[in-house]
Formats: structure tokens, sequence, C-alpha cells
């Protein structure tokens, strides 16, 4: 993990180098986002094109967008043990229900806040906005006691798919995605936050 700290921002948080901020002494930021990616090239997940109604584990992306002979190296989306969890949110850019009112929620569960409902419109595609969770007082929640997979569950089965439609495409970027946003204690202080002198070889003086 890493951190940055205020003024230093010239882009997002790196979900994938579990990169975190400062931002108030002593407790260190985080924000992650993980993904279910539906496309004819993922069928691994999908059968056919489609994502049976189930439960999914989530994964952090490799920035590496290529798909060619090098393996991707995506990786478990996990909540770290002692993190607390004060956001979330799920979206589903080029994703299809079967029909209106079918969901994605969150499946995780311990020490989570209450999850996000998202539910298709009246043309079985998803909110562009997304859902999110209420967001309470941020410094005031439990933390999760062990590494906590993150995962989503579809209430029906599911499609990639564009709307508006871009004819010959090969319905592609198509994903679930969520976000939770969550916090830890800083580490205790190092010798350079204190400044503290090295020691001076015997016969050496300033």
């Amino acid at each position: 993990m890493s951190v940055i700290f205020p003024g230093n921002y010239v882009a997002h948080l790196n979900a994938y180098r579990e990169q975190g901020c400062v931002s108030l002494p002593g407790v260190e930021f985080y924000r992650g986002v993980g993904a279910l990616v539906l496309n004819p090239d993922n069928d691994g997940v999908t059968t056919d094109g489609t994502l049976a109604a189930g439960t999914y584990d989530l994964q952090i992306l490799s920035p590496d967008l290529r798909q060619d002979d090098k393996p991707r190296k995506d990786k478990p989306f996990t909540i770290p043990a002692d993190s607390v969890v004060y956001r979330t949110a799920v979206s589903a850019p080029g994703v299809k229900a079967a029909a209106a009112a079918d969901t994605v929620t969150i499946a995780t569960a311990t020490g989570l806040p209450t999850a996000p409902v998202l539910t298709a419109d009246a043309d079985s595609f998803f909110p562009e906005n997304g859902a999110t969770s209420a967001l309470g007082s941020i410094l005031d929640g439990t933390a999760v006691s062990v590494d906590t997979q993150v995962s989503v569950t579809t209430s029906a089965d599911f499609t990639a798919a564009l709307s508006p439609s871009a004819g010959a495409c090969r319905n592609s970027p198509s994903a679930i995605l969520v976000e939770v946003c969550y916090y830890r204690a800083a580490p205790a202080p190092d010798v350079e936050d204190a400044h503290v002198p090295f020691a001076i070889e015997a016969g050496q003086g300033y």
C-alpha cells in the first residue's frame, strides 16, 4: 500500500496499487473499485453472452487493457481486516437486465453499511448514476475483523448491451462496478517523523 498527502492529487486514487490518502492525521482513506466484466471474451463468467442470476466475487482490474498473449493480472477485491467502510456504491454500465425492476446488490455482509440496491429502469437498463449508500458519520463505524471479499448478487439473467446501441459493436465495455470507500489507522511513527539524530562515532564532533 502507498499513501499520498493533501496537495499531491493529480489523478484518481489507484485502487489496483492500493493507494490511499492521509486526509486526517493518523487516518488513511482508501477507495476500492471492483468489477464483474460482461463481454464476449469473458466466457468464464458468462454463458453464450448471458450472466446467470447468482452471486459473484469482484476483482480489481489491472490497468493493462491489452488482451493479447499476456494474462491480465487482475486481483480479488477485498477489504483489509481492521478497515472501516463508510460508503458503498453500485453501477452497471453496458448491462441490460431481463426486465424492469431486476436488481444488483452488494453481497458482502460483515462490517459494510447498508448496501444500496441498483434497480433496472423501464427499458431494462440501469440508471447511469448508479446507486449509493447513505453517507452517515464518516468516523463512526465498526471495522471488519478479517479480510473481506466483495461480491454482488444479481436477481435475474443479465446480458451485455449498450443504450443507445452502437450498431455492430461487441457490446463492450460492459460491467457491474462496485465502489467501497474505507479508512484504516495509519502506522505508528517512525524515526523520520521524530527527526531522531544518528549516533556519532567516538572521536567525531560536529
